[in-house]
């Protein structure tokens, strides 16, 4: 399947158009206009926009209010393919969910159901509300959740539900994902595969400060030292716009040190009403064929 041709697999969600720094997107039925950065084109000539229900205010991701003329219904769930996911709206711009990262969900079942290994560990850092986690468990995987929020790991508990997952062998950690990681590596811990979804700025839950131009090359390196001798994937998304080539070049070096192979993926979704592609951030997927050695590593776009 095309990564950005998965709209038969969504049951409640619609990217419509995008344009002039906004979205319109369409949950459930209620059509929501948020900003969004990455559409510096204007909306296409002549097409005509249905009318928001919802509406984020700002111009950014935060600092913003939401302004309802059709609330959302309570619950909203949406669901891609066997998942299920609660959506509401946050006090930043989002929603719960990131709907272009479906084409990573649909990676990381496949490469889990690929496995020989009887038994799959997966460790997904900076786990936000759990899709990542739900797509791995709904695999066969056992995954650690791990989030310095505890609503969002709530919140993942909850779409694991949804999903008929509430009995999977997750486990939910409310930590920050880098001290968490560290402690592991001290345990001896080890995973088959590691996702890592980090922000460009935040906090831990003990006001750890995180900065992706500092702290990504350090991720990325204690990641590796936690895999398991026969290591299935590393996952890295970014979505920094200080992410340029020269970063992307040293990030695909530090992934395969071990090897393997590193695909670049640029995410995007396209519009149903305007066909016009919203770029939305770029993914790496380190994963090692059996029999690779270090000098057979490769590099992908696509």
């Amino acid at each position: 399947m095309n990564p950005e041709d998965q709209h038969s697999e969504w049951r409640g969600y619609e990217l419509l158009a995008t344009g002039d720094g906004e979205r319109l997107e369409k949950w459930n039925g209620i059509h929501i206009r948020r900003p969004e950065s990455a559409a510096i084109w204007p909306w296409h000539k002549g097409m005509s926009l249905p009318s928001w229900d919802g509406f984020y205010s700002g111009i950014r991701a935060t600092g913003g209010e939401w302004l309802w003329k059709t609330p959302l219904p309570d619950p909203c769930i949406v669901e891609f393919g066997s998942l299920s996911f609660l959506v509401k709206p946050t006090n930043s711009k989002h929603l719960g969910l990131f709907p272009e990262q479906a084409a990573n969900w649909l990676w990381i079942q496949e490469v889990i159901r690929g496995s020989a290994t009887k038994k799959v560990n997966v460790l997904n850092l900076f786990g936000y509300t759990g899709a990542a986690t739900i797509a791995a468990a709904s695999a066969g995987a056992s995954v650690t959740h791990v989030d310095s929020a505890r609503a969002m790991v709530s919140w993942c508990s909850e779409n694991a539900r949804l999903s008929g997952l509430g009995d999977a062998p997750i486990r939910y950690i409310v930590e920050d994902s880098l001290t968490f990681l560290q402690r592991e590596n001290r345990r001896g811990r080890r995973y088959d595969g590691v996702i890592m979804d980090p922000p460009t700025f935040g906090r831990g839950k003990g006001g750890e400060l995180w900065k992706i131009t500092e702290h990504l090359p350090f991720l990325i390196d204690r990641a590796q030292e936690v895999l398991s001798d026969e290591p299935l994937f590393l996952l890295l998304n970014t979505y920094s716009d200080s992410i340029d080539d020269l970063a992307t070049s040293s990030i695909c070096k530090r992934m395969t040190r071990l090897g393997g192979c590193t695909e670049i993926v640029d995410l995007g979704l396209v519009g149903t009403l305007d066909g016009q592609r919203l770029p939305c951030g770029i993914t790496y997927r380190w994963s090692e064929p059996k029999g690779e050695t270090p000098m057979q590593s490769t590099q992908k776009k696509s």
